[in-house]
């Protein structure tokens, strides 16, 4: 038998689709990425596998392309810096990251009639909207699991999507928990990361959530540079553009009268 770095988990009926794609997914989100984030990204994985049992709607869902965006959808929180771009969202990162990883194995782990450039683009839409929560429902199955998949790794049996309850159990949560740890994903470990974005990049910050960890815990965590980024996400908000945009566009209206 085939070892496997993608266990089932036989106690709550969870079979992970075999795949050398994913394994080889795994191999390279381990090596680019740090314990927290790495086993975030994995657990994930099995998190839309219970979802996929649990939500009829979602049950038909490409579950090869679902687990694989899992494992590589925070790859724009690599620790390899060399593979990050200087001026996108992480979440763009991980998707770029995860549509060159699939090409550049394409032939050796799968083949293009396997994964066309169609599938390719759904990886990485799954990917790039999957901290968009209030799109990503309406979206392609493969898009919306791929969300609530990820989704699920911060409420556990908490998690109620769509207002349904008891969709991952206290037995599920703790079965997929003892195979890949927290491993340090905890507020602190998040603020650590979503304040390392805000220092590095933070125009890509200012209009989504990732912002308001630098507006309330500055650019180190522990309120460096606050006051600063408030006023730069506060400058580069629609609402004030918008204001002088219109200004701007009304008075030249006026010139051409």
């Amino acid at each position: 038998m085939m070892t496997t770095s993608l266990p089932d988990i036989p106690e709550i009926n969870i079979v992970f689709p075999r795949s050398s794609l994913a394994e080889a997914a795994f191999k390279y989100s381990e090596q680019h990425c740090t314990p927290l984030v790495h086993n975030h990204a994995v657990r994930s994985a099995y998190w839309s596998l219970i979802l996929a049992k649990k939500l009829p709607h979602l049950a038909n869902a490409d579950l090869e392309l679902v687990t694989l965006s899992c494992i590589l959808h925070d790859m724009g929180w690599a620790r390899t810096k060399e593979l990050l771009s200087a001026h996108k969202r992480f979440e763009v990162d991980g998707a770029n990251i995860a549509r060159d990883f699939i090409r550049s194995n394409l032939g050796s782990l799968a083949t293009s009639d396997d994964w066309n450039e169609r599938r390719i683009q759904q990886s990485w839409y799954a990917i790039a909207l999957h901290t968009t929560f209030t799109i990503t429902p309406e979206a392609e199955p493969e898009v919306a699991l791929t969300s609530l998949g990820i989704g699920a790794d911060f409420f556990g049996p908490q998690y109620t999507p769509g207002g349904i309850k008891n969709v991952i159990t206290v037995e599920e949560y703790h079965a997929v928990m003892k195979l890949f740890p927290r491993a340090g994903f905890n507020y602190e470990g998040l603020k650590g990361v979503m304040c390392g974005l805000c220092r590095e990049k933070p125009e890509t910050t200012y209009d989504n959530f990732v912002g308001f960890f630098g507006r309330k815990w500055g650019v180190d965590g522990k309120g460096t540079g606050k006051e600063e980024f408030t006023a730069a996400m506060d400058e580069a908000s629609f609402v004030t553009g918008a204001e002088k945009l219109f200004e701007y566009l009304v008075e030249l209206d006026k010139s051409a009268a």
